[in-house]
């Protein structure tokens, strides 16, 4: 009987394949349902190899929330250029939860709470959290302003409602618009 010859471990990038594969777990079901061996599984590699990389689900977690809020502050940035400022921020973040729902549920989620066991989590939602606050109060010392934190609700809510499903998928950005619009209206008069 001919012994099968041993496959040696080769993978071209598997800390970027197996958050890509944890992103794609996290549209289907959410965070409850990444697990490193099913992550492993889909990138087609033992539960060893994943290990040798992440310590646990949740460092797996904590990495993909980590380009998650990268990837955020990408986009809010990109919305900086825009006119409005802070509307523009408020949609950039309504369009990211839409368009990221697995990943936005993830990010904000209490499966990773303790951001600060993370310093490159914590540091990358922090950042995408500043700009949020500085197009909030631009003149505020206090970062962590009432103007901040209510311009913050208001977009994280309505990102909430959005993919939850409790705003009508098709209404959702123009009805995000008109209310960071009128928002923005009322304040400036």
């Amino acid at each position: 009987m001919d012994t099968p010859a041993h496959r040696p471990y080769r993978h071209g990038d598997l800390p970027n394949a197996m958050r890509s594969a944890a992103r794609a777990i996290l549209d289907e079901g959410g965070p409850d349902t990444v697990g490193l061996r099913e992550t492993a599984r889909r990138v087609g590699v033992s539960a060893t190899a994943a290990y040798r990389h992440f310590a646990s689900k949740e460092d797996l977690l904590a990495s993909v929330a980590t380009e998650g809020f990268r990837e955020l502050q990408g986009q809010l940035e990109a919305a900086l250029d825009e006119g409005d400022p802070l509307a523009s921020l408020g949609m950039a973040y309504v369009d990211f939860a839409d368009k990221k729902r697995g990943l936005f549920r993830l990010m904000f989620g209490p499966v990773l709470a303790e951001r600060a066991k993370y310093p490159q989590l914590d540091e990358a939602a922090q950042a995408a959290f500043g700009l949020l606050e500085r197009a909030a109060d631009e003149d505020a010392a206090d970062r962590r302003s009432p103007r901040a934190v209510r311009g913050w609700a208001l977009v994280h809510g309505l990102a909430s409602l959005t993919i939850d499903g409790l705003i009508p998928k098709g209404e959702a950005h123009a009805l995000a618009e008109e209310i960071l619009r009128a928002k923005q209206a009322r304040q400036a008069n």
